[in-house]
């Protein structure tokens, strides 16, 4: 009979233990997060004082690297800029429309001043050598316009020509064959006492003044080769018909005097003419100054 009120006394006890810890818990619970609280306060505090620092040190990478990038994008362009003018400059199809033409000559020539029809009086009429020359004029697209200076000067004698010029060149790339006309006038600068040996008397000392001049009619090809917009090399061969006429030669003196045979030959007693002809081949180079 005396055993329940001890169960009824340990039941009771164990229900306060229990309301207890759970009022003890009610108590504790707010009081900890509360100070879990404000223990995160002041570290969400001083994030928001660190934020301003980070942010301005995220603005100057983004600028700099911003630069960078610009930098980069405008040496890119330069470059391309660059490349674009070299490509135009060897874009062959696409010279200039217009533009002053300079051209020079160098060849080899084989000229004989009496080869078609010879009454020049000379015992001699024909000479190897070089020629040199110097051209300049318009060009418009393929056609050209221009004067040209040319000397031959040969073993025997020194040629100086004036000419006008026209020519038209084809339309093909790189290399365009040039077609040329010219006339003009030539006259010597030199004529060797070779051409009339066998005029001269034993003991002439100086040799007569021998003066030849005239009309000069040619053609040539060129086959030129476009190295850039505005230079071409190439080569060209060509030939000029000479309308000369000699006028008639004073009588040189002669320590020993001068035989009456050599008084009549047709150098001192009359003018004389000749039709020749020169032909040449060579190197030729030319450079145009572009203008609109």
């Amino acid at each position: 009979m005396r055993a329940m009120p001890i169960r009824t006394s340990n039941h009771a006890a164990l229900v306060a233990t229990a309301s207890f810890v759970l009022a003890l818990g009610a108590a504790v619970g707010p009081a900890e997060g509360q100070a879990f609280a404000q223990s995160r306060a002041p570290n969400a505090q001083t994030n928001k004082e660190k934020d301003p620092a980070a942010t301005t040190a995220a603005t100057e990478e983004e600028q700099k690297t911003a630069e960078e990038e610009q930098k980069k994008a405008e040496e890119e362009k330069k470059a391309a800029e660059a490349k674009a003018a070299a490509q135009k400059e060897l874009d062959l199809s696409k010279e200039s429309a217009k533009a002053v033409y300079i051209s020079g000559d160098f060849a080899f020539t084989r000229s004989d001043l009496g080869l078609i029809s010879d009454n020049t009086g000379f015992d001699r009429t024909g000479a190897n050598g070089f020629l040199y020359g110097l051209s300049a004029g318009l060009r418009l697209r393929d056609l050209r316009l221009g004067i040209r200076w040319r000397v031959q000067d040969t073993t025997e004698f020194s040629l100086w020509s004036f000419a006008l010029s026209a020519g038209y060149g084809l339309p093909l790339r790189p290399i365009s064959p040039v077609f040329s006309a010219h006339v003009g006038y030539v006259f010597d600068q030199d004529m060797q006492a070779g051409l009339f040996r066998k005029s001269l008397a034993p003991g002439v000392v100086l040799p007569p003044d021998v003066d030849v001049k005239g009309l000069l009619a040619g053609v040539d090809v060129n086959a030129s080769y476009w190295v850039t917009r505005f230079v071409r090399l190439g080569v060209f061969v060509g030939a000029d018909l000479m309308f000369l006429s000699r006028e008639k030669a004073p009588l040189p003196y002669s320590v020993f005097g001068t035989p009456a045979e050599y008084s009549s030959l047709p150098l001192y007693t009359d003018s004389g003419s000749g039709v020749g002809l020169s032909l040449n081949a060579g190197l030729r180079g030319a450079f145009d100054i572009a203008f609109k």
